[in-house]
């Protein structure tokens, strides 16, 4: 949901005096990190606990996808993830985060997952993994303390997002 619609579910609820919104569930990843311009900030005013999923980009930023089209996975076996993620620009921003885990020693998986848990509003990532050695794999990011200069650089291999007024 967007962030007016759930401060609209937030106040409805609060006026009904029903169970309030405790949590919200937005798709967050380095190729999609739409989630930072409202709904992060509106989590963290409101207190809501984030729990976002598509951490690894339906596997593109494990680089699978960059090895050979015809791998196994949500691109090549649902048409949603394809559309979600053909265009080239997630290609680049996938190439650039691939070497800079590779330079660091790090799982892409597992760095993909520790950049998403590292944002400061999110409270736990979901991890979609297929099979148990992606599990694992992607389980790799509780061993990534990321500092907020390693988080900086990771970011900065992606597009930013522009405010939500687009004043800057």
């Amino acid at each position: 949901f967007s962030a007016w619609q759930t401060m609209k579910a937030i106040a409805v609820s609060a006026a009904h005096q029903l169970a309030p919104i405790v949590a919200v569930q937005p798709m967050y990843s380095l190729l999609k990190r739409q989630v930072e311009v409202e709904i992060l900030p509106m989590a963290a005013e409101e207190k809501l606990a984030v729990i976002p999923y598509n951490a690894i980009g339906a596997g593109m930023l494990t680089g699978k996808y960059l090895k050979d089209e015809k791998t196994s996975g949500l691109l090549n076996e649902v048409e949603m993830y394809r559309q979600r993620y053909e265009a080239d620009a997630y290609k680049a921003i996938t190439r650039r985060f691939i070497t800079y885990a590779h330079e660091n020693a790090y799982s892409p998986a597992a760095l993909a997952v520790a950049w998403v848990k590292s944002h400061p509003v999110v409270t736990c990532p979901i991890i979609g993994a297929r099979n148990l050695e992606q599990l694992n794999d992607s389980l790799g990011c509780l061993e990534i303390g990321l500092s907020k200069e390693q988080r900086d650089e990771i970011s900065a291999l992606s597009i930013s997002p522009p405010t939500a007024t687009d004043r800057e």
